[in-house]
């Protein structure tokens, strides 16, 4: 394999890294084939971008990843949109695709200011030496986002290096997109979501102390704070699988409400692992949602809510009893 003498740049799979810091260490590597892209969600388009990096590097040089954090519209927008992975679990979800590894720029003033040739030559070549380049049809880079894969191609070409140029990828006749997962999860369509992602949507966060009316009703639930910045899909009653630690995937059934019923305002997830009887307070735990049993409703009084609590965990086992393992792949995704 071909990369720098002594110690990888890259050691844990991952590296976070800063413009000034990338230009004191260039070249990470003798030779890479770089994806590049914010990859927010790893999606279906995503993949197809990032498997094209893995193939064209073959043996004879890296496969690495350029992903962004913050998000660019953090600094140069009105704001970022809601993630749909943290910086962790995307990078994670980029290795198991066969990235060597996922390099996590800080994007800030200066990353902004790039014009489109200084970001070329300061990241691309200098800091990555690379081969070739892979990036999607709608990709955007330096000030203003005025780079185009076009001008990308024509700068390779000055610079010796080849760009792959990735169609959209579409699944019943939309465009996969990030901004499409976060359209499907907040309508609460979790089943769309994971066929766009190619694997169920996941939100991690810690369980914290709740107000212990699921355990009055007779139902335990786990309040789990997802962490900063995570999209939570759409309010309603969902079927999904939690996982604590290292640990089996739980069947579970979780609730995304304000719970009108008793005059609520804050939105909270909370989750009743079924036939658990441990303890999950102050631990880590990811919630995978797997399909949406019913939306939010007023109920007029706690005994009426705990019924349909009782028809909501009924329905969940025999939804878990149907389909005991997770569900398979989704047929690949159609370019377009």
């Amino acid at each position: 394999m071909t990369q720098q003498s002594g110690p990888s740049p890259c050691d844990a799979g991952a590296l976070h890294i800063t413009l000034d810091e990338l230009r004191a260490r260039a070249p990470l590597w003798k030779a890479t084939w770089v994806a590049v892209g914010n990859f927010d969600g790893v999606h279906t388009g995503h993949q197809r971008i990032l498997r094209r990096a893995v193939a064209e590097a073959g043996g004879d040089a890296v496969a690495v990843a350029l992903t962004f954090h913050p998000h660019p519209q953090a600094v140069v927008g009105s704001g970022p949109p809601p993630a749909l992975t943290s910086v962790a679990d995307r990078c994670a979800q980029i290795r198991a695709l066969g990235i060597q590894c996922a390099v996590c720029l800080r994007f800030d003033r200066a990353v902004a200011s790039l014009t489109p040739e200084e970001f070329v030559g300061q990241v691309l070549v200098d800091g990555f030496a690379a081969r070739g380049v892979v990036v999607g049809y709608n990709f955007r880079f330096g000030h203003r986002a005025q780079g185009t894969p076009a001008q990308l191609q024509a700068l390779g070409q000055v610079h010796g290096f080849l760009v792959r140029v990735e169609d959209a990828v579409r699944l019943d006749g939309e465009v996969v997109s990030s901004s499409l997962v976060r359209r499907r999860l907040r309508e609460g369509d979790v089943e769309q979501a994971a066929r766009l992602l190619g694997r169920p949507f996941r939100l991690a966060g810690r369980v914290v102390a709740g107000e212990g009316r699921g355990r009055e009703l007779g139902f335990p639930t786990a309040n789990v704070a997802p962490e900063p910045g995570m999209l939570l899909p759409g309010q309603g009653v969902y079927r999904v699988r939690l996982r604590a630690g290292d640990g089996p995937g739980l069947p579970a059934v979780a609730s995304i409400s304000s719970r009108p019923t008793f005059a609520g305002n804050d939105v909270a997830l909370e989750v009743h692992v079924l036939d658990f009887a441990g303890d999950l307070y102050g631990q880590r735990v990811e919630v995978e949602f797997l399909d949406r049993l019913r939306g939010i409703v007023r109920f007029s009084s706690a005994q009426e809510l705990c019924r349909q609590i009782e028809r909501d965990v009924a329905e969940a086992r025999t939804r878990f009893a149907r389909a005991p393992v997770a569900p398979a792949a989704p047929p690949p995704a159609q370019s377009g």
